[in-house]
């Protein structure tokens, strides 16, 4: 079983149980007027009936994105089976073979699927983007738009640059942020994904694009942010060329 299903499925346990103890704090709670200590307590309950269902949308907009062909109400049934003390449909033996099944069989079926999707929903994307205003489509296939300008050196592929950036899916989802982490990345553009590098070396150092990569210039048909042969975005400021190809 990968890491990402388990991370998924106590993500899902975390959900079910906090939601069965606020729910019980609240149906238990006295009709009197609330002591002190009762008052945080509630104050506490609530912010814990909070994080449940932000946690629980969060999972739900998980599975919705990425494995849209499972049935919820089925998954619903499994985690109440386990915390009910119910008799499992599933053996742990018919658990792994079903899931491993899955990963053997549907998913590079539902993976493709996916593929295709991503394409299809970013080339209407590029399509639209390059008529609105200032943006530029280079003969590589990618788009860029220049929100500040400085004049300067521009990097070669070979160099090692420092930079400030901004991810992002065609659908604004942002998936990577430098600024949130607080200090730059220092990347080689030749380990780059395509899209991206051939962007930084249109900049000079100082100034700010924005680049819109196709799938194919970005992941393709590995996995990335988005899923494979997702459009991505990313608004770039380069810092600083940290060292120079000899070329």
């Amino acid at each position: 079983m990968s890491n990402s299903y388990l991370s998924l499925f106590l993500a899902l346990i975390l959900f079910q149980s906090c939601n069965q103890t606020t729910n019980e704090t609240l149906d238990n709670a006295p009709a009197k007027d609330l002591t002190k200590d009762e008052k945080i307590q509630k104050k506490w309950d609530d912010r814990i009936d909070s994080v449940s269902y932000a946690i629980g949308l969060d999972v739900a907009m998980r599975l919705d994105q990425q494995f849209d062909q499972f049935n919820h109400k089925r998954i619903n049934k499994a985690i109440d089976d386990y915390f009910t003390k119910s008799e499992y449909e599933l053996s742990d033996r018919e658990r792994v073979s079903v899931i491993t099944m899955y990963n053997e069989l549907i998913a590079p079926k539902y993976k493709l699927d996916l593929e295709k999707r991503n394409m299809i929903e970013g080339s209407a994307f590029l399509e639209s983007n390059k008529s609105q205003p200032g943006v530029i489509e280079h003969k590589s296939g990618i788009q860029y738009k220049i929100i500040k300008k400085v004049d300067g050196i521009s990097p070669k592929s070979n160099d090692v640059v420092s930079i400030h950036y901004v991810g992002k899916l065609v659908d604004g989802t942002k998936f990577d942020s430098s600024y949130d982490r607080g200090y730059p990345s220092n990347v080689p553009l030749n380990r780059l994904i395509p899209g991206w590098s051939q962007g930084i070396q249109l900049m000079t150092v100082g100034s700010t694009f924005q680049f819109f990569i196709p799938g194919h210039l970005a992941y393709a048909q590995n996995e990335g942010p988005g899923g494979p042969g997702a459009t991505l975005i990313f608004q770039v400021e380069l810092l600083e060329i940290l060292r120079e190809s000899e070329s």
